[in-house]
């Protein structure tokens, strides 16, 4: 009997050793793919407030253009909807 409870303790040990090397492996593959994914998530979220400041550029853009392009009176009348004197 104590020969066969010797003789488990080694291969206890191996299936510790086995399952904390899977353990590990599988933080690893769980840390890894979390990295990424912020990584791809910030990326993205820069891609779209460039997109943003893009818009926004055009829109001042094409609005400066047409306070440029239009007549002092029609200016006039079109400030007098928005400015209380």
């Amino acid at each position: 009997m104590v020969a066969f409870c010797l003789s488990l303790i080694p291969a206890l040990g191996r299936r510790v050793a086995l399952a904390g090397a899977l353990l590990l492996a599988a933080i690893v593959a769980l840390y890894t793919l979390w990295r990424s994914g912020r990584a791809a998530g910030a990326s993205a979220y820069a891609a779209r407030r460039t997109e943003a400041r893009i818009r926004t550029m055009i829109i001042a853009k094409e609005t400066r253009h047409e306070v440029d392009t239009t007549s002092d009176a029609d200016l006039d009348r079109r400030l007098d909807r928005w400015m209380r004197d």
